[in-house]
């Protein structure tokens, strides 16, 4: 990454903004807050006003007397002004460096695009070790102890997957279009199975939802509360989502029986999950508890253990946009029903198409997996931008960034994307379109007091 592309007037801007909210919110003019944090009141309205920057004891001492935390007035920073960052294969290859496992040489690691405002951690990686078999327990083997972040796999060449269930080892072996999706912490490893083969994988893990707030706010409420926020696959999800919602309400389940208009009984199996809802439950009981049903819906999982494999032939493949001419044809790679906002695909631009711009809510990376360049148009806050992905480049781009692809050359190219979800869920897009009008400027950049 290049840290001359970030904003540091933009940065400077959005921590006043962020000194500002916190003084708002705990209902502080200048002058308290000012009093509070042991300045002037002249010095905290040039902290709050973007007039300079706020110096680390500033934030020190507001975190110290003041109900937040420091990372509450420290915002990111944009190293992507333009919408997007490409990773030239050069740079891919001066990052090169090689891990041992178990006294061998086992991987070679290579960055490629990535972003301070996505949770994208994508890796090229060389297997080093060759087997001969299928046996998990083969001495070239170097298991890992699972990581922290999801992890989408892209295979190329004769690669052997690895991973630990509780029921025991798996081993799949998978070859160039083949992928994998995967959960958290999820013992697992690589091996080549042919001596001088060009084996490699694009590891593309990512946080989403796990890391950043709820890391932090969950490992400062201690590991038992933790727990008790857990949801297992197994467990009754329609259940414990309706006793979360009537612990919350602090709602008896009798009473509830008779504003959702069910029997007492009922509303008992349901509440054990030894019933699913019908449609018209659902709906009873959302409009009894003041929520929309869909809060009372649980998220199906469609796992096999702690993965999910595509092969390259059975892909579900499309042509976009249709009808009408092709521009792209597109290939649904590896994903799951418990993360419906992370999407994997192979775009293959049609060679004459027309440009054809492809637009996605979704943080998206994009990965040149073919044998031909590709040529890229892309639009974002009203500025157009072109460029190139040669084989082996990699480029990440912004929510809302339109972008089209373009075979540069009559071999075609392949392009590997994987799109994902951020921090703004469903559930913020709602709170952003129902505050009160003009509040969207003020919820990113909050400039003066709140009367």
């Amino acid at each position: 990454m290049n840290d001359s592309s970030v904003d540091e007037r933009g940065y400077r801007l959005r921590a006043a903004a962020l000194l500002r909210s916190a003084a708002n919110d705990l209902k502080r003019d200048d002058e308290a807050a000012a009093a509070d944090l042991g300045i002037t009141a002249a010095e905290f309205a040039s902290y709050a006003g973007g007039g300079a920057e706020i110096p680390a004891e500033v934030l020190r001492r507001a975190a110290a007397v003041w109900p937040v935390n420091e990372s509450d007035l420290m915002p990111w920073r944009d190293d992507c002004p333009d919408g997007a960052v490409v990773h030239r294969l050069t740079d891919a290859i001066a990052s090169a460096r090689v891990l041992r496992r178990g006294g061998i040489a086992y991987y070679e690691y290579r960055d490629t695009a990535m972003s301070r405002v996505a949770s994208f951690r994508p890796e090229w990686i060389r297997m080093l070790s060759v087997v001969d078999d299928d046996d998990p327990a083969h001495p070239g083997v170097r298991w890992n102890r699972g990581h922290l972040l999801y992890q989408f796999t892209y295979f190329v060449g004769p690669v052997n997957y690895y991973v630990r269930e509780p029921e025991g080892d798996r081993v799949l072996r998978m070859n160039t279009g083949d992928s994998v999706w995967g959960v958290p912490f999820s013992p697992h490893t690589f091996t080549c199975r042919e001596e001088g083969a060009d084996a490699h994988i694009l590891a593309l893990t990512y946080g989403a939802e796990l890391v950043g707030d709820a890391q932090r706010e969950l490992a400062a409420l201690g590991s038992g509360t933790a727990a008790s926020f857990v949801r297992r696959p197994e467990e009754p999800a329609s259940a414990a989502i309706l006793r979360d919602f009537l612990d919350g309400c602090a709602l008896p389940a009798d009473r509830f029986a008779g504003l959702a208009g069910i029997p007492e009984d009922r509303v008992a199996d349901l509440l054990t999950g030894d019933v699913p809802p019908t449609a018209e439950e659902l709906a009873r009981m959302a409009k009894a508890l003041r929520v929309s049903p869909r809060d009372l819906l649980p998220v199906v999982s469609d796992m096999a253990g702690s993965i999910r494999h595509c092969r390259a032939g059975e892909a579900r493949q499309w042509s976009y946009p249709s009808p009408g001419p092709a521009a792209y044809r597109i290939r649904e790679l590896a994903g799951s029903s418990l993360h419906p906002h992370t999407r994997a695909l192979e775009i293959l631009p049609v060679t004459g198409s027309a440009d054809v711009a492809l637009r996605t809510y979704q943080h998206q990376y994009v990965y040149n997996v073919g044998a031909a360049p590709a040529d890229l148009r892309w639009s974002f806050d009203g500025r157009s931008f072109e460029d190139r992905l040669e084989p082996g480049d990699s480029a990440y781009f912004k929510p809302f960034a339109s972008v089209a692809f373009a075979a540069a050359s009559s071999a075609g190219c392949r392009l590997l994307s994987l799109r994902i979800g951020g921090r703004v869920t469903p559930e913020s897009r709602t709170a952003l379109g129902s505050m009160a009008p003009g509040g969207l400027p003020r919820f990113l950049r909050e400039t003066g007091r709140w009367y």
